[in-house]
């Protein structure tokens, strides 16, 4: 008889599956999840619904209830050895961490296949961190799903939320949220696409990241020129290359009209891409342009978290000595 680790977990909102457990291959080896819907948390003078056929399209915040997940790992234990509980607490948290990547690799796939009755996309579903997780339990079971006796891992969940003083704000801060309020100042798209990738960060969605990354600097390089010179004739439909081009020549002009000084990104002697001489446009172009390139063109799905981090802080990077230059040179 063998024995396996089980993780079990909460998560905040709730999914509509059989009661079994789903085959899933994860990191090439198989691993066996089951999602069991629970009702919602109990909160005094809220209102909740709850039964078996309650479904609420886009339940975000669980109101419909939560799923409890049932995660079996590909991992034998030696349960006649010694030593081998010591071992899995040692373990405990990376442990917990391959389930998590079970249950998402479920959700994402849930998420782009599920449909309900009504033709309605679970678009809603989000892939979990640890910080949405509540009730987390690592036990040993066998190949029947009998428990091991004597031996539980668990954190426990969240059951309710305590309010106190609320956190104070810079106050510059503040004015700045009421002053946009008050005007209704838009905020420019690129800095939304950058917060939308910063959350596929958070979520460890990573093939995601240098796509919205490179989105949002090629939409700030049409922004940009646009206020650098408003009486630009260069078409939107313009890839990123020349609309950065041209912003070098009106940055350029823009410096000798001033006497200051300018260093040019490109160099003129050198065909596209291979021309350039600043070194954020540089570290932007190579680990988030061409890793977009990658993942959109070639299928590259491996995307690691080192990759998508630089992706979007070389991006962050490249926008801001751009951003700084128009700031130091144009009237």
């Amino acid at each position: 008889m063998k024995h396996h680790p089980l993780v079990t977990f909460d998560a905040p909102y709730r999914i509509y599956l059989p009661d079994e457990f789903f085959e899933t291959l994860v990191n090439g080896r198989p691993t066996w999840v089951k999602a069991v819907p629970l009702p919602p948390v109990a909160s005094v003078n809220a209102s909740q619904v709850h039964g078996q056929n309650v479904e609420i399209a886009h339940d975000i915040f669980g109101f419909a209830g939560r799923t409890r997940f049932y995660v079996v790992l590909d991992e034998n234990i030696d349960v006649n050895g010694q030593g081998w509980k010591q071992h899995i607490c040692q373990r405990d948290n990376e442990i917990v961490e391959l389930a998590l990547n079970a249950v998402n690799r479920l959700l994402a796939v849930y998420r782009d296949q599920d449909v309900n009755k009504i033709g309605m996309a679970s678009f809603h579903v989000l892939e979990l961190v640890r910080g949405d997780l509540s009730d987390i339990s690592l036990v040993v079971v066998d190949d029947g799903l009998n428990l091991v006796p004597e031996f539980a891992v668990s954190w426990p969940g969240f059951r309710s939320i305590c309010v106190g003083d609320a956190v104070l704000r810079e106050p510059n801060v503040v004015a700045s949220i009421r002053d946009r309020l008050a005007k209704g100042v838009e905020t420019p798209i690129e800095r939304e696409i950058l917060t939308s990738a910063r959350n596929h960060l958070w979520r460890q969605q990573l093939r995601l990241v240098p796509i919205e990354a490179n989105t949002a600097f090629e939409s700030y390089t049409y922004s940009a020129l646009k206020r650098a010179a408003p009486g630009t004739t260069i078409p939107d439909s313009r890839d990123v290359f020349n609309k950065l081009q041209e912003l070098e020549k009106v940055l350029f002009s823009a410096a000798a009209a001033s006497s200051m000084q300018f260093n040019r990104w490109f160099d003129p002697e050198l065909p596209g891409w291979k021309g350039l001489l600043s070194t954020p446009l540089k570290q932007w172009h190579g680990n988030c342009y061409e890793l977009r390139n990658k993942v959109i063109h070639r299928g590259y799905n491996n995307v690691t978290i080192v990759e998508a981090t630089a992706a979007l802080a070389d991006t962050k990077t490249a926008i801001t000595m751009i951003e700084q230059c128009i700031i130091t040179l144009v009237p």
